[in-house]
């Protein structure tokens, strides 16, 4: 049965890049594509501050009227105690979705840490994490995600503002079958695969805080039976491009992806 799930991230209400205008566009593109599923991957503000934070809420009450939403922060929501807002406006800090006609499971973390921009998931989290993957049955697609970039991102100059337990973290995904990892953070949308996992990182989709020759874009992942397909959306045109695609299958009962093809990223 064909899934389909937005994965938009680094909104940044209160920059004074934002524009309304990318995200009225975002809104309306994601209201034609009624998606399945919408994962919010952090900072969905600027300074963590309460009136950033009311703007946040009103764009996810829009967004839930379309479908279900799930969300977790990034380093900007973390500023100025911001995370007491993020509770009560936004809600919890991770999440699990278990889709079982879709045939995959979505863990969210927080990676966020308060008035800094590197991250960090915890020991706490990485137990929670341990506990829940192994409650996740084996033959489903298993989907984590949190806002700091677990590998690096090329175009993106200085190699800073990690995630600090990055490798423990590469470890426990290798360890219990991860096969998607989806980040946001650096503005630069991008997509790795290393031990059979797929990294896959967002742009910023309604702000021209942008690197290079990058334009504001979120993701657009189509699960079906036996593919999995990955497409880039230009928010500014509705331009929509794919990126990469997956072949799967379960073997017994594990869920394996079989082959991949990865598009360039530098054509417009």
């Amino acid at each position: 049965m064909e899934k389909k799930i937005i994965q938009i991230s680094d909104i940044h209400f209160g920059e004074k890049t934002f524009s309304q205008d990318l995200k009225n566009n975002a809104l309306k593109q994601i209201e034609d594509e009624n998606p399945d599923l919408i994962i919010m991957s952090g900072d969905l503000t600027t300074n963590g501050y309460l009136h950033e934070y009311n703007d946040a809420a009103t764009l996810l009450d829009e967004l839930r009227a379309i479908t279900e939403v799930h969300i977790v922060p990034g380093n900007h929501d973390a500023r100025n105690v911001g995370l007491i807002h993020f509770e009560k406006l936004i809600g919890e800090r991770k999440f699990v979705h278990i889709d079982k006609s879709g045939g995959f499971a979505i863990l969210g973390l927080d990676s966020s840490e308060p008035d800094i921009n590197d991250g960090q998931i915890g020991t706490d989290q990485l137990l929670w994490l341990k506990s829940e993957l192994e409650k996740t049955p084996d033959h489903m697609c298993k989907i984590v995600t949190f806002h700091h970039h677990l590998l690096p991102i090329p175009q993106t100059g200085r190699e800073r503002n990690i995630l600090l337990d990055s490798g423990d973290l590469l470890r426990v995904f290798i360890d219990y079958g991860v096969d998607f990892v989806l980040n946001g953070h650096k503005h630069v949308p991008n997509v790795w695969m290393i031990e059979n996992m797929v990294t896959l990182n967002s742009g910023t989709a309604t702000t021209r805080k942008l690197r290079g020759e990058t334009y504001p874009s979120y993701n657009h992942l189509i699960i079906d039976d036996g593919e999995i397909y990955v497409n880039l959306i230009n928010t500014e045109t509705g331009y929509k491009r794919k990126i990469a695609n997956y072949s799967v299958k379960v073997d017994g009962k594990e869920y394996n992806i079989c082959s991949y093809k990865h598009e360039s990223l530098q054509s417009p």
